[in-house]
């Protein structure tokens, strides 16, 4: 009779415990709301942004968490429909360039098509503050900074940005006194080969697509950060269109011989946008010696050819190319990578050293 009330406790303890775990397991789970804080009376949607603001990590890949992070980030932003959206940039402490760029332009795109009015916390870095102010996204943001943007490493970047009608180059002259100023030249050839590349980037980058059918910004619809520095240029464009992967096919509407042998010469490369980016650039190669504009990417391409030195690239939505010369007697070396995540559009970036054309003004 011991050992049965024993074997009795021990069931009735297992009981006990069987019951308590399908009690646990009858709760509703646990639902997580958006976090909202309290603005003006107002509810709104709060989204964090990254503590780094950057689209390529070493050797023009993505593979570091800050740059998922980034995109993670940008992919909630561009989900956003309607309404009011806060961003909390307390925690931003480096925003790349291009990275800066393409969040002005989601911004802005957000803003016109959708009549989103964004609010944000602003951030602790001055350093990011003063970035904010200087490129204007301070306005987008409706974020008030008291302080003036004096760091070296950011008093001298200006900005542009147009409608698909295409490129006033009126609006481009601040740009353009910048480099007058260290070259002593009125009108820089390699700014006409910029200029041309972004008229192209409007041109081509918003065509009619069968299979895109949501909407793209009218105006602005292209953005320019630009900054002379150390006698070194730096000129980042930046669109939200088609990607060259569609563009090209229409662009080569009345070729298509020419178009399937680009694909051919291009096939062992990895990813359709990388693919399309290799072909685009070897297009313009064979195109260098002509002088039509807007023919794919040869204007981009040729900048650094004519200037003999400098460093373009280009990323359209999952594709990145790479194209170094680094001095007018040795061939440039390029390289096409394919990218984990999309920009959603084109960014083309040049970095171009302009002390040797200053020093060849003053002879």
């Amino acid at each position: 009779m011991k050992k049965l009330r024993e074997k009795q406790r021990r069931f009735q303890s297992w009981k006990s415990a069987y019951a308590m775990r399908l009690r646990k397991s009858s709760k509703p789970k646990k639902t997580y709301r958006k976090s909202k804080i309290r603005h003006s009376g107002v509810d709104q949607r709060v989204l964090v942004a990254p503590s780094h603001f950057i689209v390529l990590s070493t050797r023009s890949l993505q593979n570091g968490s800050d740059v998922n992070e980034y995109f993670s980030f940008l992919s909630k932003l561009r989900s956003v429909q309607s309404g009011n959206l806060t961003i909390d940039m307390r925690g931003v402490r480096r925003m790349i360039v291009d990275a800066a760029l393409l969040f002005k332009a989601e911004l802005s795109r957000l803003i016109e098509l959708h009549g989103v009015r964004f609010d944000a916390i602003a951030p602790t870095s001055q350093r990011t503050q003063q970035v904010l102010k200087q490129t204007g996204i301070d306005t987008l943001l409706n974020l008030k900074i008291d302080i003036e943007p004096s760091r070296e490493d950011v008093i001298h970047w200006r900005i542009a940005e147009g409608p698909r009608a295409g490129v006033d180059p009126t609006e481009l002259e601040p740009m353009m006194a910048d480099i007058e100023e260290v070259t002593g030249l009125a009108t820089h050839p390699v700014y006409q080969g910029i200029i041309e590349s972004i008229g192209n980037c409007a041109e081509h980058a918003y065509k009619n697509h069968p299979d895109v059918t949501w909407r793209m910004p009218e105006s602005p619809s292209w953005w320019v950060f630009q900054q002379v520095k150390d006698g070194i240029l730096m000129v980042v464009v930046c669109d939200l269109g088609i990607g060259v992967n569609r563009a090209l096919p229409l662009t080569l509407s009345n070729e298509h011989g020419l178009l399937k042998k680009l694909m051919h010469l291009v096939r062992r490369t990895r990813g359709e946008d990388a693919r399309a980016l290799l072909a685009a650039m070897e297009y313009g190669r064979s195109s260098t010696g002509l002088h039509e504009r807007g023919r794919g990417m040869k204007n981009a391409h040729a900048v650094i050819n004519d200037h003999g030195e400098g460093d373009f690239y280009a990323i359209s939505n999952k594709g990145c190319y790479t194209y170094r010369k680094s001095s007018p007697s040795t061939a440039g070396q390029s390289k096409t990578v394919k990218l984990r995540h999309s920009v959603h559009g084109t960014i083309l970036g040049w970095r171009l050293p302009l002390e040797q054309a200053s020093a060849e003004s003053m002879q």
